[in-house]
């Protein structure tokens, strides 16, 4: 492992206040051998409420039957599966049995709502109970919703957060999809010393965790903690990242956690120099590194301790241009802190000062003598979400703030590759989509509706119906699962009071199609009843979604 720092300048001038920028370095040593890793203490929590129907859960199960064939014998394992209730399906054992814990997962069946506080507690009491120092130890929480029961305060899950992790269990925030609480998720995994993972479309799930896991993996140092002591010299200090910080009045700490195998941790700081008059080699801080290395069973601790020292010229005399490396960092972090700033604006309504933040950076990208692959395409996607906020409302929902939210939180945490890798995954959607639209502009997009004359259709019992009426139009039912309520990602969007994001869903069978409420607030009926169970439907039936009239019908 090799802990360094660079300045974007090593000579100041005389006589002049002027800002100085420190990158903190530290890279991570060569991956253990599988037999000399510290064994994994996981426990894996999973949300299952009704808004995870579909392929949300067939990609949360593949994913998850990925991470259990990925452990050995030596790991530890806990699955604990929740919405309005708890239930622990794999309680926390030595992996020996890996198809059976397969099969176990391929069981789990959704519905009900989220009480997120709920899971994660019972998951960290699965770790606490075989935590120790030989183990590494961390909770995986997943959620595609809201926290709506148990602890739903913000404040008080991010203060638990930072108690377990005190208490050596670690957690880890994985949002799914565009209608969870990404503030709550990051600011958990930041207390909780984890990692937060934005899985933006449910196919991107195995590739998330596989990630998480590997990093687990391939672990070769806990604790890294950068301390900056400046000299009277420095009148001022700004991190441009975004780490957990202490300030004691007389230096400051930052914790960036866990170092991976050949892991790049950057730290870029920001300091003011007031005017100097001497000239000659002067120091303005101290830079300390403090980490515990891993290796197999055990575990050392290190500390790096170097001078910050600079060049104090005659005016004229400063380099130019500024060193490439940091310069870079410093306007990738810009970018980072202004996407930041501008989901803040668009969330005030303030869209066009959202889009000039990100379009003067850009700007200052286009300015800036370095340029690189990675600056040119930075430039290229503030440009394009700067005009995307400049439509405002109609342009700016929940998907679009989580992507610029989640690309800031990575490119602040020494992991712009994810920000890099999300862009490009986002890329190659919008150009399969419309590939797909060009070669076939029906097969996957859901129901169209189409005119109906008469929603008053005679019950024909065991006749399986192929569309479904709604407020006079005619939706076909087509592929395997038709989602219905006011999410936009639903099949049949009904967005009408009452009626719950993921209120019920039509699922083809061997024998017919059937209905299912999800867990929803105000209730799926049949007949007056209230569906406990998928019900299959005939031609005829009618259906309420809250207030809302379904009636399924046979077209010719």
């Amino acid at each position: 492992m090799r802990a360094e720092f660079l300045l974007d300048y090593d000579v100041l001038t005389v006589e002049r206040a002027q800002k100085l920028y420190l990158m903190a370095r530290f890279v991570g040593g060569d991956a253990p051998a599988d037999h000399r890793r510290r064994p994994l203490n996981l426990s894996l929590v999973i949300d299952r409420s009704g808004s995870m129907a579909g392929e949300k859960m067939d990609y949360t199960r593949q994913a998850a039957q990925f991470l259990v064939q990925h452990l050995s014998s030596q790991d530890r394992f806990s699955l604990v599966l929740y919405n309005d209730k708890v239930e622990t399906l794999v309680a926390a054992e030595l992996v020996t049995n890996k198809d059976r814990i397969a099969q176990q997962i391929q069981q789990i069946r959704v519905g009900g709502t989220t009480n997120l506080s709920g899971g994660w507690l019972q998951g960290c009491q699965h770790v606490a109970s075989y935590a120790s120092a030989e183990s590494l130890n961390r909770v995986i929480v997943m959620t595609d919703g809201l926290a709506n029961r148990g602890v739903t305060d913000t404040n008080q899950l991010v203060t638990l957060a930072r108690q377990k992790y005190e208490e050596g269990v670690p957690t880890t925030t994985m949002g799914l999809g565009s209608d969870f609480n990404e503030d709550l998720l990051v600011a958990m995994a930041n207390a909780g010393g984890g990692a937060f993972y934005f899985i933006e479309s449910p196919e991107v799930a195995p590739a998330i965790f596989e990630e998480e896991l590997s990093g687990l993996l391939a672990l070769v140092g806990q604790n890294l903690t950068i301390t900056l002591t400046p000299t009277h010299l420095v009148t001022s200090v700004k991190q441009l990242n975004a780490y957990p910080m202490q300030n004691d009045g007389r230096r400051v700490s930052f914790r960036l956690g866990d170092v991976f195998a050949q892991d790049v941790k950057q730290l870029l700081l920001e300091l003011d120099i007031p005017s100097l008059a001497e000239l000659g080699e002067q120091q303005v801080a101290v830079l300390r590194f403090e980490y515990d290395a891993i290796e197999g069973d055990t575990t050392e601790h290190h500390s790096h301790e170097m001078p910050v020292m600079v060049k104090v010229a005659p005016l004229g005399e400063l380099p130019v241009p500024p060193d490439a490396a940091v310069a870079q960092s410093v306007l990738l972090l810009k970018a980072a802190q202004a996407r930041q700033e501008a989901v803040h604006a668009a969330d005030r309504g303030d869209y066009d000062g959202a889009s000039r933040l990100l379009r003067t950076v850009a700007m200052d990208i286009e300015a800036s003598p370095v340029r690189t692959d990675q600056l040119n395409e930075e430039r290229d996607a503030l440009l394009a979400q700067a005009e995307l906020l400049a439509h405002g409302a109609q342009a700016y929902d929940q998907y679009s703030r989580k992507t610029m939210y989640t690309q800031s939180y990575y490119t602040m945490t020494s992991r712009h590759t994810d920000t890099m890798q999300l862009r490009g995954r986002e890329r190659e959607r919008q150009s399969q989509k419309m590939h797909t639209q060009e070669l076939s502009p029906t097969p996957n997009q859901p129901p169209q509706p189409q005119a109906s004359e008469n929603e008053n259709v005679p019950y024909q019992p065991n006749v399986t119906p192929n569309q479904v009426l709604w407020r006079g139009r005619a939706y076909a039912l087509v592929g395997d699962i038709v989602r219905i309520g006011r999410s936009r990602h639903n099949e049949l969007v009904i967005d009408e009071k009452g009626v719950s994001r993921f209120h019920a869903q039509i699922r083809r069978e061997p024998d017919g199609w059937y209905i299912e409420d999800l867990g929803s607030t105000n209730g799926t009926t049949v007949g007056g009843a209230k569906l406990k169970a998928p019900y299959r439907v005939s031609v005829g039936d009618v259906v309420y979604v809250c207030d809302e009239k379904l009636t399924f019908a046979l077209k010719a």
